[in-house]
């Protein structure tokens, strides 16, 4: 029969540990003394979260674990003893001689060779517990601190946990991914020493006292169980002390360094469609297969094929705009890798099947694949230029426009009225605003979170308080786009500078954007110009709208800023 494996519940092939290896002592001790949950998690290979430093108490039971590290040839004298080794660890000292005074970092003992790895100590002063972790680890993962814990980022710039802690007034208890661990033992050459001191107790007494030892080339403990009136109202107790070496090991899970040299089976993506069989021609984005301009001859599939996408495939990306840096040119992750790329008249992504192989991380081939689609549309002809005719081209950015375009308002404006008429976004809505691309997705659904965007940045953004002084005029309350209108009115503009303004702030309170959807829906949408438009074309005809008028106001306060038609403060036109 065969059963399945459902981690938290059923374990079926669960690695040996030592409750499997030790047998339980004979005796009439209780069985509650017999510390199989805590043997159950030491295993010479482990996989999980390994515990590394942990100290508690409770009337049931108190203990604690630590880990030093140890040079592997003394680590068979290391578990010699059942004892923990390394207890000056982890603490400096000063000490005075014969020979004048002497200093201990506390960082390794030469007899055996242990070195310091993980502790949780209480300064004087300092209300819990602080944690400290061998600054090698974090610096060989390039780790940085979380909340209760550290994290590192792998070569796609996922986040992985590393260390994870909880820690309290009486107790704390620190644990590390083991395969990380073990890789990372192996690089540095040593072992890792667990050790562990367990004691549960219990109100049984009378029993036989009982003796028992467990030793191995990888581990060594004592186990004894007996009854004390001393201890109260549990007299009966038992404890189990030793310890055991974890073993490194190259793994799985790499640092970022290492993952780049490693040996990967590149995946196949669709490049074209076979017009025999109807069937989509696939091909492998291993760089070392494909053609390039100096090969002899046409028989290899080229380095630049375009392989395209749906735009969902970007859609993580701009989910995390903090980590991830999106435009239609290009996908970048912080500083760690980078692909260019494109949209072409089908609205589908293109990238080169090269790049895919050679650019993009292999954790994230999976994900390009599943969105992979066989090739349709027209090459971006900005890019087309670009990267096969050597001509300085661009490629049309209607949102990259819009940037431009309200930064050039905002200067202007600071030097007009003394402050940007548009306010500096917040940390998150700017990330955002400069990911913004257009609707990653042909649902109509997805046009209103990017003109929901724009409205918070081109209409909630305004300042009004620089209109406010120019006018001298404002009415208590007056609104934002009332005073901008009125402006451009008083320095030789009209209402239609701010048309494009008022109708994305009305298509956010009729278009089901910011509320549900009305009966003015459909007006909002041909008051923008877009009624019965698809999602890309409809975001390029809004961006591009709202980038003339924020270009037009730009150029009627420019005209100001030189002696123009209106000084403000009820001054009057004087034909300039």
């Amino acid at each position: 029969m065969s059963i399945p494996n459902i981690p938290g519940y059923i374990e079926a092939r669960r690695p040996a540990s030592l409750e499997d290896l030790w047998e339980r002592p004979a005796g009439t001790f209780p069985d509650e003394l017999w510390p199989a949950k805590a043997l159950r998690q030491v295993v010479p290979d482990p996989i999980g979260w390994l515990a590394v430093s942990e100290h508690f108490y409770t009337p049931a039971a108190h203990g604690g674990i630590g880990c030093v590290l140890v040079h592997p040839d003394d680590r068979d004298a290391a578990l010699g003893e059942v004892t923990w080794a390394g207890d000056d660890l982890g603490t400096a000292s000063i000490w005075e001689s014969a020979d004048g005074q002497g200093f201990d970092a506390g960082l390794a003992t030469d007899s055996p060779r242990l070195e310091f790895f993980v502790q949780a100590r209480t300064p004087t002063g300092a209300r819990l517990p602080t944690v400290d972790v061998s600054h090698p680890f974090l610096w060989y993962w390039d780790a940085f601190p979380v909340t209760n814990g550290w994290r590192y980022l792998n070569h796609a710039g996922r986040e992985r946990e590393l260390i994870r802690f909880t820690v309290g007034r009486e107790h704390w208890r620190v644990e590390v991914r083991a395969l990380e661990f073990r890789q990372f033992l192996s690089a540095c050459g040593r072992d890792a020493l667990i050790q562990i001191d367990y004691v549960p107790k219990t109100a049984a007494s009378g029993f036989e006292r009982v003796d028992s030892e467990f030793q191995s080339d990888w581990a060594h403990f004592d186990f004894v169980a007996t009854s004390d009136r001393l201890m109260g109202d549990r007299p009966g107790f038992s404890r189990l002390l030793g310890q055991y070496a974890v073993r490194g090991v190259r793994t799985a899970a790499l640092p970022r360094f290492e993952e780049l040299r490693e040996d990967r089976d590149y995946p196949s993506f669709i490049y074209g469609m076979d017009p025999a069989t109807g069937q989509p021609l696939r091909h492998s984005c291993d760089p070392s297969t494909l053609g390039t301009y100096f090969d002899k001859d046409n028989s290899r599939l080229h380095f630049l094929t375009p392989i395209n996408f749906r735009r969902e495939v970007l859609q993580p990306y701009a989910a995390e705009p903090h980590r991830y840096r999106l435009s239609r040119t290009r996908l970048s992750c912080l500083d760690l890798w980078g692909l260019d790329l494109s949209i072409n008249t089908a609205g589908l992504v293109d990238a080169y099947l090269g790049d895919l192989g050679r650019r993009l991380p292999s954790d994230e081939w999976g994900h390009w694949l599943s969105y992979n689609v066989p090739p349709e549309g027209k090459m971006d002809e900005g890019r087309f230029r670009r990267d096969f005719l050597n001509q300085w081209a661009s490629s049309a950015d209607p949102p990259e426009d819009l940037r431009q375009a309200k930064n050039q308002a905002a200067e202007i404006s600071n030097r007009v009225l003394g402050g940007p008429v548009w306010r500096d976004l917040d940390e998150d809505t700017e990330a955002q605003w400069q990911s913004l691309v257009g609707p990653l997705s042909d649902d109509p659904t997805a046009l209103g979170p990017c003109l929901l965007l724009m409205t918070k940045v081109l209409v909630d953004g305004i300042d009004p308080t620089p209109l406010k002084g120019y006018l001298d005029d404002a009415a208590k309350g007056e609104l934002s786009l009332s005073l901008l209108e009125r402006f451009a009115d008083r320095i030789g503009g009209t209402s239609s500078h701010v048309e494009s303004l008022r109708a994305l702030q009305e298509f956010r309170s009729k278009g089901g954007v910011a509320h549900l959807a009305g009966t003015g829906r459909s007006k909002a949408m041909a008051r923008l110009g877009i009624q019965g438009m698809a999602t890309w074309d409809a975001f390029d005809i809004v961006a591009r709208g709202l980038a003339q008028c924020l270009n037009d106001l730009a150029d009627l306060m420019h005209s100001i800023e030189f002696g123009g038609a209106d000084t403000g403060n009820g001054g009057t036109d004087d034909g300039g």
